[in-house]
């Protein structure tokens, strides 16, 4: 599976968060560590846990793997949170524009 139980746990989080974040008004210097912790969170933190995860998953279930083209889809992971948080920051980043212009 390139999307695993560890992902959609995350996405619902996120979904999760989103509108919270969305119905609460922040400061603009909450919003730029927001953006910073998405960059981390996205870029290296969670694709990392990810992948441990779904190893550990496939670990338990078939037992040790006998070459790496089985577990190769894992390397995706990256490129998918990636993605996520590209769109994570664009969403911040509608939300920044607004308070922004809420407060001139």
């Amino acid at each position: 599976m390139i999307i695993g139980y560890f992902d959609l746990i995350v996405i619902g989080i996120l979904f999760f968060l989103n509108i919270k974040f969305w119905k609460n008004k922040f400061d603009l210097f909450d919003i730029k560590v927001g953006i910073v912790a998405s960059i981390i969170l996205f870029g290296i933190v969670l694709p990392f846990f990810s992948i441990i995860f779904e190893l550990e998953l496939v670990k338990s279930s078939s037992g040790e793997w006998m070459d790496n083209f089985e577990i190769m889809y894992t390397i995706f992971r990256f490129p998918l949170y990636w993605v996520i948080g590209i769109i994570q920051l664009m969403l911040i980043r509608i939300h920044y524009k607004k308070v922004k212009a809420e407060l001139n």
